[in-house]
């Protein structure tokens, strides 16, 4: 089963989430959470610490991976008693992209995007549940540089493609789950 939450900044898609990953993990799962921020400033060093401070403090047990790049390098680690939440795409994205000098070409770019979406179908065929948080970040126009015109582009397409995968899409709004996409089990 995947799962995909997206919402703005600070819309609650991460406890939303934590509460999906909450609701499927059973005695004999592992909780896993891939996280994907990189310290790039004040504020995410902070955003980092309150995320681990939350989790320890969460009533399941969680197993972490520092993962800000090449997903696909650890795809291969879960089988079906792992539940992982993947938080989140959009800092996974970024970091992929902005890691070398090719982030103003589209070709390389698509590649990124492809290898990491490969990787989350993996992720989703290899667990029992993926859980997999992005960020809304469409509502302010076409971007005029090449770097941010790319990584619209890029989140833009891996959001469509996982939605289509996923069995369920929720939109994160004020803390409220409004559910987008839900595969009825036939």
């Amino acid at each position: 089963m995947i799962v995909f939450i997206s919402g703005g900044v600070r819309s609650g898609k991460t406890h939303i989430a934590e509460q999906y990953v909450q609701q499927i993990v059973s005695e004999n799962d592992e909780a896993h959470y891939i996280a994907t921020a990189k310290i790039t400033d004040e504020e995410m060093r902070q955003r980092i610490i309150r995320h681990q401070h939350e989790r320890s403090h969460h009533p399941l047990s969680w197993k972490t991976w520092e993962q800000p790049e090449k997903l696909h390098t650890i795809v291969n680690r879960f089988d079906k008693n792992d539940v992982i939440l993947l938080d989140c795409l959009t800092n996974l994205l970024a970091n992929e992209l902005f890691a070398d000098e090719f982030w103003h070409k589209e070709d390389s770019c698509l590649r990124k995007a492809t290898s990491i979406y490969e990787a989350i179908r993996t992720l989703g065929k290899n667990s029992k549940a993926l859980i997999i948080v992005s960020n809304e970040v469409f509502y302010n126009g076409v971007p005029e540089d090449a770097g941010t015109y790319h990584f619209m582009k890029m989140l833009g397409l891996l959001h469509q493609q996982i939605v289509s995968l996923a069995d369920k899409a929720i939109l994160a709004q004020n803390g409220v789950p409004l559910i987008k996409k839900e595969r009825t089990k036939e």
